[in-house]
């Protein structure tokens, strides 16, 4: 138990003795790292702390600066010789906030108000200044996550009041937001206060034009419009009151029946081994790598989402992309020379520039010890990186990864990573991969089977659900202990009003998990399936604004179904709960309407100027084969500019085959050509 408390938010003070300690400036700064950042070198935090004194000086003052504390409080509170960690013993405030914003916990994350380390300065370290600023802005983000969960969720459970006051929250956390000011413009029209809504909206016009000099966005010109006649819509609230799933239901509270796999997770961790979790869909092996990682430390997950497969390097983009956002002074410190790597597949980092083609191995190795590099950055300080769905992932960033943990291995610069991945999921390319890494000693495979009937036992006691836990034995049998076909099971019971009456006489067939979800998907809203179905096709290109130019609606249509759809445990913000929800969404479409969907998606991504590959895939599963050979070239051409001589000839191939069968033979062969040249 923590006998301590460390105050770093709106100031720097340490509890435990009889009165509040408040801390000198470079005592609270070193406990605040290490709280923030776990165990670090401690000449490294001499270095940022004293960056004007020589290498000895540095070291001498952060050895007296520890010794004071210990002389003041009594107590080793940073414990370690070289590296250097915070005791057990203490609890941190911004520890928590971050803790209850990723358990969920939105109100007690905002009841923990102040900036990290209030009011003291460092200009005199410029690297931990540095440190600090990137800090404060991620809280504020947390802080800003918080109050936008916490409102959607006040409104969805009808608490408009409550909405409010979180939605104002949020707009002091971000008053240069135009979505902010959207938000809380339609929740005061929902309260009835259409006079407070039209007030905002002029205070968002001001703020626009003189922060920006810009115009409100069509968006917000359709709500203010919609406020003005009175046609703004609530979202949907879900199911009715009475029939309201648990929270412990879609998501079981208590992780059972994992000793075993926890332990092979630990003895890999302990080998700096990277760890792969294989299961089959289900089985809880996304549930069991978080747990894990959460009781590390800190972590990020790359998710695999399924159409990567089509793109080189779309996961490594897509996570790189987010984590600039979110750490703008990654980008900006970048060399030139990995910049000009990193910009082949991310151009907006040289616009303009013609990357040339490599021609060689050499170049390519580079590209690698570039793409590699920046994974360290991007997750530097951090104990793992969790890679979930990997048999969504496409190969070349897979390889980029496997060559980061071989490059950085021996020296522990890169942090342990988890994989997570379908049993048989993965393609002959990345299980070579792997098995290279585990004769190497590299990797350790974690295998994960269905719950035992013991298990399955517990969990259904965990969840504290009136008649649950007599269905042991029934469950067991009826979904052989797969813990999505479980909470999927007890969903269908709950909803059918079944659950206290004891197992019932009907259900379908064991394992026929699909079956259960499709009757979900039968219960909503023509619009929100729409949408689902839509987003099912877009897969990673997926956002309310290309489904309402591909459904030919607005998009603030959306905000009922949205709310619908997250009620019914179909979305999580604007993805699937679950790949096999995903699945059961796509089986949903008669064939003829998927055609038409998928012609529509490859207009508006033609548009977009999206990935060739993708706009090639929506072409042929619409059956116009022939519009997609052009784009089937271009992702050809890509691939060989990065040396991906297998993609680059199956896509060649592909179109080859279609310009065939169109009879255009010359062109083909030219094509067939380039296949032999690859």
């Amino acid at each position: 138990m923590a006998d301590w408390r460390l105050e770093v938010l709106g100031g720097a003070r340490l509890l435990g003795l009889a009165e509040p300690l408040e801390l000198q400036r470079r005592v609270a700064a070193v406990l605040a790292w290490l709280a923030l950042e776990g165990p670090t070198p401690k000449y490294r935090l001499a270095g940022m702390l004293w960056p004007d004194s020589g290498e000895d000086t540095a070291r001498n003052n952060m050895r007296q600066l520890l010794r004071r504390l210990r002389v003041a409080i009594g107590a080793d509170l940073v414990l370690g010789g070289d590296v250097v960690s915070l005791s057990d013993r203490v609890s941190t405030d911004a520890v928590e906030l971050e803790a209850h914003v990723f358990a969920g916990r939105h109100a007690r994350a905002l009841a923990l108000a102040g900036s990290l380390l209030g009011s003291l300065d460092f200009d005199d370290c410029p690297d931990f200044e540095a440190w600090l600023r990137r800090a404060r802005e991620q809280l504020e983000g947390l802080r800003r996550r918080a109050a936008s969960a916490e409102a959607d969720s006040r409104e969805q459970k009808g608490d408009l009041p409550g909405a409010l006051h979180f939605a104002e929250r949020l707009l002091v956390l971000d008053p240069l937001s135009e979505e902010a000011f959207r938000r809380l413009m339609r929740l005061h029209y929902l309260s009835g206060d259409r006079l407070a809504a039209l007030a905002l909206f002029e205070r968002c016009q001001k703020m626009l034009r003189e922060e920006y000099d810009a115009s409100p966005h069509p968006d917000t010109l359709a709500l203010v419009r919609d406020v003005e006649r009175g046609a703004v819509r609530p979202r949907a609230t879900g199911s009715p009151p009475g029939k309201r799933l648990p929270l412990t239901v879609l998501r079981p509270p208590v992780l059972v029946g994992r000793a075993r796999e926890w332990e092979r997770l630990e003895e890999a961790w302990k080998e700096r081994r990277l760890a792969l979790v294989m299961a089959e869909p289900g089985v809880g092996k996304t549930r069991l790598a978080l747990d894990f990682a959460a009781s590390k430390g800190r972590f990020t997950v790359f998710a695999g989402r399924p159409g990567d497969s089509e793109v080189p390097y779309s996961l490594f983009v897509r996570h790189t992309r987010q984590l600039f956002i979110e750490r703008p002074e990654l980008p900006r410190g970048l060399e030139p020379w990995i910049r000009r790597e990193l910009a082949r597949v991310m151009p907006e980092l040289s616009p303009g520039e013609e990357i040339p083609p490599m021609h060689n191995e050499g170049e390519r190795v580079r590209c690698l010890d570039a793409y590699s590099e920046v994974l360290r950055r991007c997750t530097e300080g951090l104990a793992c990186f969790l890679t979930d769905d990997l048999q969504f992932a496409d190969a070349a960033s897979l390889e980029v990864g496997a060559y980061a943990h071989a490059r950085f291995h021996e020296a522990g610069a890169l942090p342990r990573i988890i994989d997570c991945c379908r049993s048989g999921g993965l393609s002959p390319e990345v299980l070579a991969i792997t098995r290279r890494m585990e004769e190497g000693g590299l990797l350790m495979n974690v295998a994960l089977e269905p719950l035992s009937p013991v298990a399955v036992g517990e969990m259904l006691e965990s969840l504290d659900l009136p008649g649950a836990t007599s269905l042991a034995g029934e469950m067991t049998r009826y979904t052989g202990g797969n813990p999505l076909f479980i909470t999927e099971t007890l969903k269908h019971l709950m909803e059918s009003g079944s659950l206290e009456r004891g197992w019932p006489e009907r259900l379908p067939p064991p394992g026929r998990v699909r079956q259960l979800i499709q009757q979900r998907l039968e219960r909503l809203s023509p619009l929100a399936l729409q949408l689902a179905q839509v987003a099912a096709l877009a897969l990673t290109d997926f956002n309310l604004e290309l489904a309402g130019e591909v459904l030919e609606v607005s998009p603030l249509s959306f905000s009922a179904a949205l709310g619908e759809l997250e009620a019914a445990q179909i979305f999580r913000g604007e993805c699937f709960t679950h790949d096999l929800v995903l699945e059961a969404v796509r089986g949903s479409l008669p064939a003829a309407l998927g055609a038409l969907l998928h012609r529509r998606l490859a207009q508006q991504l033609e548009r977009r100027r999206a990935a060739p590959a993708t706009i090639a895939q929506h072409w042929m599963a619409g059956g116009e084969t022939r519009r997609a050979v052009p784009f089937l070239v271009s992702a050809a051409q890509t691939d060989e500019a990065h040396l991906r001589r297998a993609e680059a000839a199956t896509n060649y191939a592909r179109a080859a085959s279609i310009l065939e069968a169109a009879g255009e033979l010359e062109e083909a062969a030219r094509l067939k050509n380039r296949v032999s040249w690859t």
